[in-house]
């Protein structure tokens, strides 16, 4: 048996150790939580006003029998020693998987925890998504502000996404002329993709959405309401969510050389192994894969990782399938290491996939095996190659 130690029980980390043979693999995922979030569903919470336990389960129900759950904090991580380190443990592997995802430093910039502790935010979790749901429901007029602090984040289009959920949310109680939704972006078009900018700005600007393009949060003056910008310009806002820093984990890793300066942990693109290691893998965002920090990103790399333990030479693409929504409508962004993001037209069948995906994602984490297929064909379906200029 080969004991396999999973750092994480996000989407990446659960879908890997559920995948895992139980008679080839000894199991063991780790995790502060004892509840698995889905992590888009804080933008249901937050503008349409979702329960937030819709989309929260205890991961020790997501996971197979045979898998142990410990619920701790890691301390540290020696690859060298193949230890680990927690607040009340240490244990040793043959193989680790690290997934404990991206660390959101609200520190960083100043101003934004006290923002996030005044009006919440729909990065951090479902019980802060919750509290801006309530901030927003006693707002009568203003400026919303959505803006980010770095051009890596999680979920790129969640900005977006937030944007226009926020303007159908303000419409619905009749504000749609007393707030202004503004959108502020480090990128030189309303998306970091000029292809996938074209299809959305004449969308953003039919809602009354204000777009802010070269706009990288600085600082917040949270006593006099504006949010400054490194190139220079400021924004006055009644109620403002700024998207933090993001970082690679918080506990350390031996050695250090593993982890670049924004301590993502170093990997091979492909195969997802930890750079200079055979026995160590990472997935999710918590690497510096050069490809979106989105859920499917770690789906794919979870199983890479487990065919490659498996014995086999399993290579993931970069594959990306990003849902965007709009007022009705939706698209997905897709891409890979070889292929910018495609053409594609907003429909509401695609919107309606969203919601389909959302139905299924409980039953797709714990039994990825059986899922495994039906993502496959869609994932062949859709390749970038395929689709090419024409889009979808």
């Amino acid at each position: 048996m080969k004991k396999v130690v999973i750092l994480g029980g996000g989407g990446g980390g659960a879908i890997l150790a559920n995948l895992l043979p139980k008679d080839e693999f000894d199991v063991t995922v780790i995790d502060k939580k004892e509840n698995h979030v889905f992590l888009p569903g804080n933008l249901f919470i937050a503008f349409m006003g979702h329960k937030k336990e819709r989309y929260m389960k205890p991961l020790k129900e997501l996971l197979k029998p045979h898998i142990k759950f410990l619920h701790d904090e890691i301390i540290s991580l020696d690859l060298n020693e193949r230890k680990i380190k927690t607040k009340g443990k240490e244990i040793e592997y043959d193989y680790v998987a690290i997934a404990t995802g991206a660390h959101l430093d609200y520190d960083a910039i100043s101003g934004n925890t006290e923002l996030l502790n005044k009006f919440g935010d729909y990065y951090s979790g479902p019980e802060n998504a919750a509290k801006l749901h309530n901030t927003l429901m006693g707002m009568k007029e203003g400026n919303f502000v959505i803006a980010v602090a770095d051009p890596i984040y999680m979920c790129p289009p969640a900005p977006q996404k937030g944007a226009f959920l926020s303007s159908k949310f303000f419409a619905k109680r009749g504000l749609k002329e007393k707030v202004k939704v503004i959108l502020a972006l480090p990128f030189p078009h309303a998306y970091s993709s000029k292809v996938i900018s074209d299809i959305i700005e004449p969308e953003l600007r039919k809602e009354g959405i204000e777009v802010h393009t070269f706009f990288t949060v600085d600082s917040i003056d949270t006593k006099n309401k504006k949010i400054f910008s490194v190139e220079g310009e400021e924004i006055n806002y009644e109620v403002a969510v700024v998207i933090p820093i993001h970082e690679g984990p918080e506990y350390e890793v031996k050695p250090a050389e593993v982890k670049d300066d924004s301590n993502y942990i170093k990997i091979d693109k492909y195969t997802s192994k930890v750079e200079g290691f055979d026995d160590a893998y990472a997935i999710g965002d918590c690497t510096n894969a050069p490809t979106s920090k989105s859920g499917v990103t770690a789906h794919l790399q979870a199983e890479t990782v487990a065919s490659r333990l498996q014995g086999f030479d399993a290579k993931y693409s970069g594959r990306t399938n990003c849902p965007l929504l709009t007022n009705g409508t939706g698209l997905f962004i897709i891409s890979d290491y070889d292929h910018p993001p495609v053409p594609v037209k907003l429909s509401k069948f695609k919107r309606l996939m969203e919601d389909l995906f959302v139905a299924t994602y409980w039953d797709a984490i714990r039994y990825p095996e059986l899922w495994e297929p039906i993502f496959k064909a869609y994932f062949e379906a859709t390749n970038p190659e395929v689709l090419g200029k024409e889009g979808w």
